[in-house]
């Protein structure tokens, strides 16, 4: 994906775009010996990921190094260019499908992805011999002349396509995704949105790429440089803060399940209300941030004007404020809970029901009176 085959001399060539591209290389490899030294996020989608950041983090030193002039043309195709984007490209697949499915086991026919990858090392191993060992120059046959941009627009097919790929295959996820007191309810938006933007810009790259070497001038080349590796260092960086969110939600709901149950004797009430505060608070199914009006009334077998209604009379309130009532009562047990005291407020919100961090607080100020961190440091003081 980060290819270019520069046409510079042999000068040392530093300036501000391949000093910021260093200092993202510098954070990628800093980024995964922090996360080697930790324990908290060691999960098979991790793994991908971290494997993703470091090499990128060395397709981007290579290209850095050939770039600055630090090493020569022949150095670099001698000694250091190696078909990264091909990994990348398998690498962005096995993180989206182990960060859908954490128990899944990749197949044989899914591990030939590195085949693309495997194939590119084993022609520029060739090429390498042939040049270093055998003493030919780069234009020793016109095949492996042009090996390097043949590998580098391969690099780009492979991963618009996995990428496209991996796109629909989120969509399907989403779609077959129901609400279980068991199982998570994944937010994939943050994701879909990355793997569009990568999408686009590798498309681009090599739509560029294509156009350059029909003589197109190449300033291109440093802002969409820059780009890429901004949107995938933070794509690195924030897929390992949702892998940890989603730990920490299932450490709270494994315990609320049996620490927070509910087991009250319902007062008597209209009997709709009665089976409307057995449905949501002691079935907890006010802990579903899907739940509607609509759907609330479907299950009591009522139309939602007239559920509607019967709350606003008989308990002085709206659905929405009740069932927000709910979240925050559970919500305050979390963030009085010793057990949870590290836990951060978006993982305490979204298993409180809430769908969002701004939701949880307008509607826990809006009950309480103060922000759930206010609240949280009153009582854990």
């Amino acid at each position: 994906m980060l290819i270019f085959e520069s046409t510079k001399p042999f000068l040392l060539n530093f300036n501000l775009f391949n000093s910021l591209i260093l200092a993202g290389v510098i954070q990628g490899f800093v980024f995964a010996l922090i996360w080697l030294f930790s324990k908290k996020y060691r999960a098979k989608s991790t793994y991908f990921l971290i494997a993703l950041i470091i090499v990128y983090s060395l397709s981007n030193l290579q290209y850095y190094l050939l770039d600055t002039g630090i090493i020569s043309r022949r150095e670099f195709y001698g000694y250091l260019s190696f078909p990264f984007p091909l990994l990348m490209s398998a690498l962005f697949w096995f993180f989206g499908l182990t960060f859908l499915n954490p128990e899944k086991k990749i197949s044989l026919g899914e591990k030939l992805l590195f085949l693309p990858f495997i194939i590119g090392l084993i022609l520029g191993f060739i090429y390498k011999y042939n040049l270093l060992v055998l003493g030919n120059e780069l234009d020793y046959t016109p095949f492996f002349a042009s090996l390097h941009q043949n590998l580098e627009f391969a690099g780009m097919i492979f991963t618009v396509i996995i990428l496209v790929l991996l796109f629909l295959k989120i969509l399907r996820f989403e779609k077959k995704q129901t609400y279980s007191p068991k199982k998570l309810l994944l937010r994939l938006n943050w994701l879909k949105s990355t793997i569009i933007v990568l999408t686009l810009s590798t498309a681009l790259w090599a739509y560029l790429e294509a156009t350059y070497v029909y003589g197109t001038d190449d300033s291109y080349f440093y802002p969409l440089w820059i780009f890429v590796a901004i949107i995938t260092y933070w794509f690195g960086h924030i897929g390992i803060y949702k892998y940890g969110l989603n730990e920490e939600r299932k450490n709270i709901r494994k315990v609320a399940r049996d620490r927070y149950s509910v087991s009250e004797v319902i007062p008597q009430q209209n009997e709709h209300i009665q089976k409307m505060t057995q449905f949501l608070k002691v079935d907890r199914n006010f802990l579903n941030p899907n739940i509607t009006l609509d759907s609330v009334a479907n299950e009591l077998n009522l139309s939602s004007g007239h559920l509607s209604k019967i709350i606003n009379t008989d308990m002085g309130t709206s659905f929405k404020d009740y069932v927000n009532k709910l979240r925050v009562e559970e919500a305050k047990r979390y963030l009085t809970d010793p057990d949870f005291v590290n836990y951060t407020l978006v993982a305490i919100g979204l298993e409180a029901g809430f769908n969002s961090k701004s939701a949880f607080n307008a509607s826990f100020k809006k009950i309480t009176g103060m922000t759930p961190s206010q609240f949280k440091a009153q009582h854990t003081n």
